[in-house]
């Protein structure tokens, strides 16, 4: 099976943000360092991963104890809206030239952009994934750079030093969609 086919593959609408960058910087730098307001964007995703690692435990207590699940469903809900107002910066107000329509997979990324960037050529990323707010920062590799039709240039790029969270975080996202475009299609049946 080619690369390209290895993931699940989802067209979504996100904010995205891209900045050119050399190989030593790809490779030895952390890619928070290239955004403003990294660090909260961060934050939030290793809190939404939390709160995924944790849905299990919350499960078996509410089979042992259902007051004291709902306590601890309550507190959850509470660190979700402080995440909530820490978010609300990373959110691009419309109309915003970061709304993007992507391909997207586990492996890798593909966009349209006014910009070419060289195919072997590498970019820093920030993604966030709308309306959760949720999203994460990372380098990719470009691998492929065409003039489209409507005049911008389609990218394809493969994500470098992925991180097994940030891998899961898109993972989450596109079966989000996924389960998100099912109930459209049942819906309008």
């Amino acid at each position: 099976m080619s690369e390209r086919r290895s993931y699940f593959r989802i067209d979504e609408t996100i904010a995205l943000e891209f900045i050119p960058v050399d190989e030593t910087t790809a490779d030895k730098s952390q890619p928070e360092s290239l955004f403003n307001n990294a660090n909260s964007l961060k934050l939030y995703s290793e809190l939404k991963k939390i709160d995924a690692d944790n849905a299990q435990f919350l499960f078996q207590i509410k089979e042992l104890s259902r007051p004291l699940a709902e306590y601890l469903h309550n507190l959850n809900r509470k660190i979700e809206v402080l995440g909530q107002q820490l978010m609300s910066d990373q959110k691009p107000s419309p109309p915003s030239k970061t709304l993007r329509q992507v391909n997207l997979s586990e492996g890798g990324i593909a966009f349209g952009s006014a910009k070419a960037i060289e195919a072997g050529s590498y970019i820093g990323l920030r993604i966030v994934f709308l309306p959760s707010n949720s999203g994460l920062i990372l380098f990719a590799k470009s691998i492929r750079c065409e003039p489209s039709n409507t005049g911008e240039f389609q990218i394809a790029a493969k994500f470098h030093r992925i991180s097994e969270l940030q891998q899961q975080l898109i993972g989450q996202q596109i079966m989000r969609a996924q389960m998100a475009e099912k109930r459209r299609l049942q819906e309008n049946r």
